[in-house]
């Protein structure tokens, strides 16, 4: 099996330019661990931020438990664990591509995380990522319909 993945790994890399690792788990919806064999790490998609419970910001109330289940819930209806995704490491950040879909894009689309600024020096992805939150909040997509004002909130925050 080791020899599989190892295999695996080596022919995505020679056929492709972004290196595939399997989705191994995540422990909040925007903290993802991949690994190949025995290594493994984590990462935060660059550009998105999502609305969960643990983290400290002038927006957390009750109703972010909510908003942070229904992420945790979206996020295990949309990612396949121990599926080969590609991730692209930028600033510390990572993009994630799965079957030709960029995540981070996808989970901003879908009004389930807004965009965060911070450490995203291509202007290009950048302004795909408003215009697809544009999109969502106009749409009231996700999050964006029943909880607008915390999303906001959200929003404003990064």
């Amino acid at each position: 099996m080791r020899i599989a993945i190892i295999l695996m790994f080596i022919l995505n890399i020679v056929v492709s330019l972004e290196p595939k690792y399997l989705l191994n788990s995540y422990y909040n919806p925007n903290r993802l661990v991949f690994r190949l064999n025995s290594n493994a790490f984590e990462c935060s998609m660059l550009g998105v931020v999502v609305p969960f419970y643990g983290n400290s910001n002038k927006c957390l109330n009750e109703t972010f438990k909510k908003m942070s289940n229904l992420t945790i819930g979206y996020m295990q209806n949309n990612l396949d664990m121990e599926q080969l995704y590609g991730v692209r490491i930028i600033n510390g950040f990572c993009i994630i591509s799965f079957r030709n879909i960029i995540l981070n894009e996808k989970i901003i689309s879908d009004g389930y995380a807004v965009v965060n600024k911070g450490f995203v020096n291509d202007s290009e992805f950048l302004d795909r990522l408003l215009y697809l939150q544009d999109i969502a909040i106009n749409n009231k997509k996700g999050l964006w319909n029943n909880f607008y004002n915390e999303m906001q909130c959200l929003k404003d925050s990064y």
